[in-house]
């Protein structure tokens, strides 16, 4: 795996931070997606692989993900992400923050599938994006007290919109999911990925904008679930991998402020 993009994008770039690839999935499609995701206006994209159930020593290395795309600018930031799928607590000892099979990916995220695993990924393990599939009904209720210790601990939340875009069910359920995620949250800790398997399911931040006001965003949050809190996953990846290595400081560079300024 490895990262891809190093420098982390300036203050003002978009980005798609769940561009899917896997055994399954032709990786000879990302070079298109990433172009696409160009032209629609993203300055940055985060390549995802997933795993589930038992950990295996190394996370199978899927071939043909360019680590640089011709006809993308330098500018253009590459990432890599691995989102983890835990179906019981004894899965989820892979999140604790020693596990040297994710540690040379940029992003890490997981997808709890039940209430219990749901509550753990918010007060415990070491993530920095919590991945729902708010397309499908979900099994438990969403709950104020657990997104509310994820947030303090400055972990986001992930709306992925593209499954919405090809069926209608799935819609109606991102729909109610969503809202509820909002509600409980405030606005708060969340992005907007695609989490798209085909370029032409991408949609450009602005359209991504304003599909956030179905699900009860204000304007400002809207502005901060397709922006900001991108950069702010970003961040909580860095200050996560220095912790993980043992380093108490953290450099200038690595502050909001002198990130600004860079940008």
């Amino acid at each position: 795996p490895g990262s891809y993009g190093g420098p982390r994008p300036t203050m003002s770039v978009f980005a798609d931070l769940n561009v899917p690839v896997d055994a399954k999935l032709d990786a000879s499609s990302v070079p298109q997606r990433l172009l696409m995701l160009h032209k629609l206006g993203y300055g940055a994209a985060a390549i995802s692989q997933s795993l589930s159930g038992k950990t295996p020593a190394q996370v199978p290395n899927i071939t043909g993900v360019p680590h640089r795309v011709p006809g993308l600018p330098d500018t253009f930031k590459q990432y890599s992400r691995i989102t983890v799928q835990i179906d019981d607590s004894r899965e989820a000892f892979i999140l604790n923050g020693t596990c040297p099979v994710l540690r040379d990916f940029d992003v890490i995220a997981v997808r709890p599938t039940n209430e219990k695993l749901f509550a753990q990924c918010c007060s415990s393990l070491e993530v920095d994006i919590i991945s729902l599939d708010l397309s499908a009904r979900l099994p438990y209720f969403l709950k104020a007290p657990p997104v509310g210790q994820a947030i303090e601990r400055g972990i986001y939340f992930e709306i992925c919109y593209s499954a919405a875009i090809q069926d209608s069910n799935a819609r109606r359920n991102l729909i109610s999911n969503a809202l509820s995620l909002v509600r409980i949250s405030r606005g708060r800790n969340i992005i907007l990925s695609s989490q798209a398997e085909s370029a032409m399911l991408f949609r450009s931040p602005y359209d991504v904008a304003n599909l956030t006001r179905l699900f009860g965003f204000t304007l400002a949050a809207a502005k901060e679930a397709v922006q900001s809190n991108t950069r702010g996953v970003l961040l909580h990846a860095t200050m996560r991998g220095h912790t993980m290595k043992g380093v108490v400081g953290v450099a200038i560079a690595d502050t909001p402020e002198a990130m600004e300024e860079e940008s």
